[in-house]
């Protein structure tokens, strides 16, 4: 491109002269004026600091040598001990300060022949009591003449004093000093006289005295021992202020312990660069006009601009100076109309394949629901063995192909953001239940050994998404088993805790062919498996991985996999699962598998699936109606009883979310008829569009009879509520197996109200019907109808026995 001026040399140059004249101003304000006086100031500041601290310890230290002086004229004086313990005692009760005991230590056996340890030695307590201490007099404790701060100044001139080591008391755990002097009488050295000082206030003042000036203070004693180290850190280029004083040759080292000198002087420096600031601003008022006009202003003006085209448009500005800025327009009006176009493809591209996931998901489901429907009839017949083996067979592969449906779809949801976790609260024992019963089979049938180990309590319960757990195990289970010909499947259960989250842990492991190193990573990729032959010998459509990362990523967690090829595979998953109290179990009691005398309106447009869905319902016992759109259903409620209705979704003339939402809608009690969501179509959006209109759940196509046999039973209050307990028990052909086993279960779970509902039946039955045991089994119901009390265990072992022929 063509430019005739160049907004990039424009820039530099305008802030190049601001930035020399910056920089040469206050380097040379900063460097070689106000540095080197500060510095030195700050320097002057902390050595005046040590010898402000120095002088503090060493005055009272220094102070508390005239007490020993008084005790050492007191030993001096020659006197007896009555009289220098008197003279001592009186001393010490008007001593204060940091001295807190001392006293006088004569020559063993220089007072008494027959004893070697004859000690005055005095100590003040804080109270102000004056105590004499005769600890030290004991032989056992080896003699004080063997201690380091008498032996130091023996024979010594008369006025020398010897300090000690710094040492804690091992009484009143206080930090101490000891200083010793001999005394003489008559030219003969006759002892040694000591004091004993306490630190504690010294060291109180330096620490009060180092945090209210931001200090770092270390104090050592002649003997290099550390007397008092307080927040005192050595860093580099630090300035340490060092002090030697007293007598006593103790050593003070100070330092600045918030900020270095080099920071207090940066401090300062700022301080006077902030004199300049005007102009400073000058500099940047001059540099700021003029690259606002070749620069911001019209950066500004596109920022705008394209802020406003964020949904789409190019960028319309009056700008005609031929430099980048108007390249840079000119390219992104290009690319966004290219990138419009871009978007309006794939948006129709989604709208088409969203629309399609739909329609082939009803579309394929409805004919298998004829598929499985039939498979389900037909093996409920009389076959021969191979009949039934090749019919197996069929319903195994229309299951299998309901399967691949089934991940397309899921896949599907995740990729648009559809699918959402359920938090319900589940117990993990459930989970590991049914895994065992159904891969312990599979594993048993291909020769393997499948093992379950569970780390976690039996009693753990969940708050999470049960369903999607299973998924997840199963897809993995199902590759295991799968990829494995010999040799075992292994499933380890455990919990870890991460940043006070838990985590559940899955390991699955197989003894199978392997997955190669090269092929780990793209297993997890959607549509890929480890090997094109993979699909052609074991089949499936790539999605299980897929899933489960995708599941995985949505519950926090992860899933990794280890493999050698020829070895095995172990893929280990982490979720976050949130730990709960147990909820109490719904047990649905299957009390009625025979439905005679009840009306079923099945609302249906495909005729297969009315003869397969009128199939089941009639050989549990139903009258079946049939209709085939919404509206003749609307109708058929307006002008007839029906006890449930399966109501399809997507019909002619009004659909079933239409048509269940006029029936809720009636002014009499057949608004209430049990409504069962027949559809092919479980979009979640469908779904909660059915439920929201009222029907009462929803069975999903292919129907599967277990699952139409648990909602019967699940909703059987409501499926009887038009029906009296006279008319069922008069419609209802009489099962003698069926009303023992209800009554067991009534009399176990102490329900006397079903335990009497019960034995009114059987005896409403014998009434009606003379039997061969007629009168013995009056004898047995009568008196129990009339107590309302629940049969003992001889009275239900004769009730089955007299029933066991009817």
């Amino acid at each position: 491109m063509d430019k005739s001026s160049s907004l990039k040399r424009k820039s530099i140059f305008a802030l190049g002269m601001y930035l020399a004249f910056v920089v040469a101003t206050i380097g040379t304000v900063t460097y070689l004026v106000v540095e080197p006086p500060v510095r030195d100031q700050l320097v002057l500041n902390l050595d005046s600091r040590s010898k402000i601290i120095s002088s503090q310890i060493e005055s009272p230290l220094e102070r508390s040598l005239g007490v020993l002086q008084s005790i050492v004229s007191i030993g001096n004086s020659g006197g007896t001990q009555s009289q220098q313990a008197v003279a001592l005692q009186s001393l010490f009760s008007v001593v204060d300060g940091v001295t807190i005991s001392g006293g006088l230590w004569p020559i063993p056996y220089s007072i008494d022949a027959t004893n070697a340890y004859r000690s005055l030695f005095f100590n003040r307590a804080s109270d102000g009591l004056v105590d004499q201490i005769y600890a030290w007099d004991n032989p056992a404790s080896g003699g004080y003449d063997k201690e380091s701060w008498y032996t130091s100044v023996v024979d010594n001139p008369l006025g020398s004093v010897s300090w000690s080591a710094v040492y804690i008391d091992p009484f009143t755990h206080v930090k101490m000093v000891t200083a010793s002097s001999p005394y003489y009488s008559d030219d003969q050295f006759r002892g040694v006289a000591t004091i004993d000082i306490s630190l504690e206030t010294l060291i109180d003042f330096v620490r009060k005295h180092a945090e209210e000036h931001g200090l770092g203070v270390l104090v050592r004693d002649s003997f290099g021992e550390v007397v008092l180290e307080h927040n005192f850190k050595v860093a580099e280029d630090i300035h340490i202020s060092q002090q030697e004083f007293g007598r006593f040759q103790w050593t003070i080292d100070v330092v600045n312990a918030n900020r270095l000198v080099t920071e207090q002087v940066y401090d300062l420096v700022r301080k006077v660069e902030m004199g300049i600031v005007p102009i400073m601003l000058l500099c940047v008022l001059f540099g700021y006009i003029l690259i606002n006009r070749t620069i911001i202003a019209p950066i500004t003006l596109i920022a705008k601009k394209v802020d406003d085209s964020k949904e789409g448009g190019i960028i319309d500005i009056d700008y005609r100076r031929n430099d980048e800025i108007k390249h840079l327009v000119d390219t992104f009006n290009e690319k966004t109309v290219f990138l419009e176009q871009e978007k309006k493809k794939a948006q129709a591209s989604t709208r088409a394949k969203s629309a399609f996931l739909a329609t082939i998901s009803h579309e394929i489901r409805t004919p298998m629901n004829g598929v499985l429907g039939t498979a389900q009839i037909l093996l409920k017949t009389e076959l021969s063995d191979e009949q039934r083996k090749h019919l197996k067979t069929l319903y195994d592969s229309g299951d299998h192909m309901m399967l691949l449906l089934n991940e397309i779809l899921d896949f599907s949801k995740i990729e648009q953001g559809h699918l959402e976790l359920e938090r319900a609260p589940f117990p993990l024992e459930s989970i590991i239940g049914s895994i065992n019963s159904v891969y312990y089979t599979l594993c048993s049938e291909k020769g393997l050994t499948f093992k379950i180990y569970n780390d976690i309590s039996k009693d753990r319960w969940y708050l999470s998404d049960k369903a999607r757990l299973r998924q997840v195990l199963f897809n993995l289970l199902n590759n295991a088993v799968k990829f494995t010909s010999q040799g075992f499947v292994d499933i380890h259960f455990n919990e870890v805790t991460l940043d006070d989250r838990n985590f559940l842990t899955i390991k699955v492991s197989d003894s199978g062919i392997g997955i190669d190193q090269s092929a780990q990573q793209k297993i997890f990729n959607p549509f890929e498996q480890a090997e094109s032959s993979t699909t052609r010998r074991f089949g499936g459509t790539g999605l299980g991985l897929a899933i489960v990362k995708q599941i995985a990523g949505l519950m926090n967690g992860d899933v990794s996999v280890q493999s050698s090829v020829g070895v095995g595979t172990t893929f280990e998953i982490s979720l976050e699962m949130e730990p709960c109290s147990p909820a109490s179990r719904e047990v649905i009691e299957c009390r009625k598998h025979d439905y005679s005398g009840l009306k079923a309106l099945i609302v249906e447009d495909n005729r297969t699936n009315t003869i397969i869905i009128d199939s089941f319902m009639s050989g549990k016992g139903f009258q079946c109606e049939n209709v085939e759109d919404g509206q003749q259903a609307v109708d058929a409620i307006k002008n007839g009883q029906y006890d449930l209705i399966l109501m399809d979704n997507h019909m002619p003339n009004k659909d079933g979310i239409t048509a269940t939402a006029e029936i809720r809608a009636m002014a009499n009690e057949r608004a209430d008829t049990l409504i069962f969501g027949c559809t092919a179509d479980l979009f979640r959006e469908t779904r909660e569009r059915m439920l929201a209109a009222g029907v009462d759940c929803i069975v999903s196509k292919p129907i599967d009879e277990k699952e139409l046999d648990d909602m019967l039973s699940r909703y059987f209050d409501k499926l009887y509520q038009f029906k009296s307990s006279q008319e069922v028990m008069e419609s209802t052909p009489f099962n003698a197996e069926q009303q023992l086993i209800s009554l067991y279960i009534a009399v176990e779970n102490e329900n006397s109200e079903e335990v009497q509902q019960i034995l009114n039946t059987i005896h409403h039955y014998a009434h009606q019907q003379p039997l061969q045991n007629d009168e013995q089994l009056r004898e047995t119901l009568v008196p129990l109808i009339q107590k309302k009390v629940l049969p003992s265990t001889h009275e239900l072992d004769v009730l089955t026995v007299l029933l066991k022929d009817c």
